[in-house]
């Protein structure tokens, strides 16, 4: 068994790291949650998160900024 992390969009998981070899395998997929404490991260998803941020504008507390 492997567990991985990642983002869900819609109906669309995307992981953070690659899946072994289980090419054509059925496998059981078990969805929760991660408490904020567990959330880290990386430099490559915070610089994501800020060109989507960019890309949409202006959403939530930080609105007033000016970049």
């Amino acid at each position: 068994m492997t567990a991985l992390e990642g983002t869900l969009y819609g109906n669309t998981i995307t992981l953070d790291s690659a899946v072994p070899p289980l090419e054509g395998r059925r496998v059981r997929v078990v969805i929760e949650p991660l408490d904020e404490d567990e959330v880290i991260s990386s430099p490559n998803q915070q610089a994501e998160l800020w060109r989507t941020w960019v890309e949409r504008g202006p959403q939530g507390p930080i609105d007033g900024l000016d970049l």
